[in-house]
């Protein structure tokens, strides 16, 4: 008996008949959760690099705000949605992934206005926020497929 036989003989989703479709420890179908948590962690970095003036990046703003352009957005908006929407931890993801996107677009948004403290103070206050509390969604929702 491999070790996911086991684990679900453990939790007694051994014949369940609406098992989720689950792949290897930290993975769903078409998603690594290291993977999605470490390219949202480096928007922080890549955000106070372009309010310290240190990174010559000058991303859209229109595209930024848009929560399904990045590798978890897409995903979130197709595999994810087609296997997990009718989980309430995807519904809560979906809008706490769109939070965060228009964060950091407000914090784009303050610095080319030249505002770079408000900036800065959205992306240590709301920002942050926002960052954790996706990640922590996100985590959540692998947790929950991972026990079903």
């Amino acid at each position: 008996m491999g070790l996911l036989d086991a684990f679900r003989k453990a939790t007694g989703s051994e014949n369940n008949q609406t098992e989720l479709p689950v792949m290897a420890e930290g993975e769903l179908p078409g998603l690594g959760l290291k993977q999605a948590l470490d390219a949202h962690s480096a928007w922080k970095d890549r955000l106070s690099k372009i309010i310290e003036g240190t990174s010559d990046e000058k991303p859209d703003i229109a595209i930024v705000v848009q929560d399904n352009q990045c590798f978890l957005g897409k995903w979130l908006y197709d595999e994810g949605k087609r296997l997990y929407s009718h989980l309430p931890e995807y519904d809560s993801l979906i809008a706490a992934h769109a939070e965060f996107h228009v964060c950091a677009g407000h914090v784009l948004e303050q610095h080319q206005l030249g505002n770079q403290v408000f900036a800065e103070v959205i992306l240590k206050s709301k920002f942050r926020t926002a960052s954790n509390k996706n990640q922590m969604l996100l985590t959540n929702l692998f947790r929950v497929v991972k026990t079903r």
